[in-house]
């Protein structure tokens, strides 16, 4: 039996666009000689369309275009996602089996199983699937056919990547076929009764793409080609899905230009290297806005970004907007309360973050036709490290689920063949540069102790720990502690004299994180999905 496997777009939302690339593929399908058309799970709608399910029209349309579907089954049977309304009203997911012109029964082989899949890339997540995958096939000792969707998706604060990495295993498990990941790509294959026989696939199907796909194949290439680390290449996956995400979000939204609050930092210098990817680097405009509290080094390094990109680049000082303001309001007075109108400390810091973000990178974004950007990541949202209507501003969140280590490890992949992100932004102190107290000549920075609080912030929401967990695991043993963590136990005793003080720090992280943080997070743009425990659908926060 020969099998065309379909790893297609799917649109959300759209099931005519869906049926007019179906369509396509089933005339290429035929042509090859196919018996059997494959398409991947929801193929004509998408998984995440919100209210749209309960829209009686768009559910009568999907189910119209499945029966067009259906009707192409001539000389060639179609396996295919859509979704059907039971007797009860509900909208059900299931898989379709075309033959002869009509929906048949249920597909059936005694050789062979198929799964539909409309699965969202999770970093990691392809190893575990692949050794589902291989359990069932030596367990029912059948070949298997795994067939996923590519494109995005999105619950509205929530962007996810279907990511293809669709697999042919034969029964004993091994992996025959692995479709590259986050791009369309069909195979023609062959079952027999020795197994899959790859006849054709309009992917390159090299050493390197099965091994990002956690898979082996009997398609192979030189050994060399897969020397790269485990580590080296799930950075270097997450890497691809944002890009991905982005490009493909920024279509959807209509935005062709985003603006950049380049500040020399490691954050938004790997926001710009992964959007001058996604869009081209005229398309990204960086801005740089000192005020007499932005080093030299700092202001260099957003420089050095901009050359090393080749973006078009800007810098606008603000202390002229900020003192304005605060002459202002200084002039201002309450009725009925004394309070005088002195903008300094936090306060002032605040004011900064905003006037960067909601006014001047806004404002450009308006001239020049574009949206901006949120570089913050998921390290700061965790404990509200951000300013709200400030830094928290943006049409998306690139970094939203990644670990501030995990930015770093992304500027150095970027950096593998050549300098892209600035040295300085990587060496310097992490720092938002608001006050004298943020001096990163001087070795200031942020509050937040990444190399250790990562480690205990994801044993919060990774591991769906409590504080209290986390101080009795930290009374076993500070050695202990840290290998349960994965944090580097030197460093935790360097930064921590005493169990008391490591306890005063959990908790006083832990109150921000359950406290005004919360109110932050559920205000922040909407955040690409790389881990499964993002905050957003993926964490079920609630303001208790």
């Amino acid at each position: 039996m020969k099998i065309f496997a379909v790893q297609m777009k799917v649109e959300p939302g759209k099931p005519d666009v869906n049926f007019e690339t179906m369509a396509a593929a089933i005339a290429r399908g035929k042509a090859a000689g196919a018996d059997l058309m494959v398409f991947p799970e929801f193929a004509l709608t998408g998984s995440m369309v919100g209210d749209l399910w309960a829209e009686q029209s768009f559910v009568d349309t999907a189910v119209a275009f499945g029966e067009k579907v259906a009707a192409l089954a001539d000389g060639i049977d179609i396996l295919f996602g859509n979704v059907i309304q039971d007797e009860s009203g509900c909208v059900v997911n299931k898989a379709f089996f075309a033959k002869d012109g009509s929906l048949a029964s249920d597909f059936r082989s005694e050789n062979l199983i198929v799964r539909l899949s409309s699965l969202s890339f999770v970093s990691g997540r392809a190893a575990l699937l692949k050794a589902d995958l291989q359990a069932m096939a030596e367990n029912e000792k059948k070949s298997i056919l795994y067939v996923n969707a590519v494109g995005t998706q999105n619950t509205g604060k929530f962007i996810y990547a279907m990511e293809g990495g669709s697999l042919a295993l034969n029964k004993d498990g091994a992996v025959v076929l692995a479709l590259p990941k986050f791009e369309a790509a069909e195979a023609l294959l062959e079952l027999t009764t020795d197994g899959w026989k790859v006849l054709s696939t309009t992917a390159t199907v090299s050493a390197t793409n099965l091994a990002v796909s956690g898979t082996d194949s009997a398609v192979t290439a030189p050994a060399t080609d897969l020397a790269k680390s485990s580590a080296d290449m799930k950075i270097s996956e997450i890497r691809k899905a944002l890009v991905f995400m982005l490009r493909e979000n920024a279509k959807r939204m209509g935005i062709k230009r985003v603006v950049i609050g380049a500040s020399g930092g490691i954050d938004s210098a790997v926001s710009a290297a992964l959007y001058v990817e996604a869009l081209g680097k005229e398309n990204v405009f960086l801005i740089n806005m000192p005020t007499r509290f932005n080093s030299d080094t700092t202001k260099n390094a957003a420089r050095d970004l901009a050359d090393n990109l080749g973006t078009p680049y800007m810098v606008a000082p603000i202390s002229e907007m900020l003192n304005a303001v605060c002459d202002s309001l200084g002039k201002c007075e309450f009725v009925r309360n004394d309070t005088p109108m002195k903008v300094d400390g936090i306060n002032y810091e605040n004011l900064q973050a905003r006037t960067r973000s909601a006014s001047v990178l806004a404002t450009i974004a308006s001239v020049v036709g574009g949206g901006i950007t949120c570089n913050g990541n998921k390290s700061e949202a965790i404990v509200g490290y951000c300013t709200l209507y400030g830094d928290t501003c943006g049409i998306m969140a690139a970094l939203g689920d990644l670990w501030k280590t995990q930015v770093y490890a992304l500027a150095r992949d970027f950096n593998k063949n050549c300098e892209i992100i600035p040295q300085a932004s990587i060496d310097i102190p992490a720092s938002a540069e608001l006050s004298e107290a943020m001096n990163v000549d001087e070795g200031k920075g942020d509050p937040i102790l990444y190399p250790y609080h990562d480690r205990l912030f994801a044993y919060w929401i990774e591991g769906n720990h409590s504080l209290e967990e986390s101080i009795q695991l930290l009374k076993s043993g500070a050695e202990n502690f840290c290998k349960t963590l994965g944090a580097d136990p030197a460093y935790f005793k360097q930064k921590f004299a005493t169990e008391e003080a490591a306890i005063a720090d959990m908790k006083q992280w832990h109150r921000r994180y359950r406290g005004i943080a919360l109110a932050k997070r559920i205000q922040m743009p909407p955040i690409l999905m790389v881990s499964g425990h993002p905050f957003g659908r993926g964490l079920g926060e609630a303001q208790l």
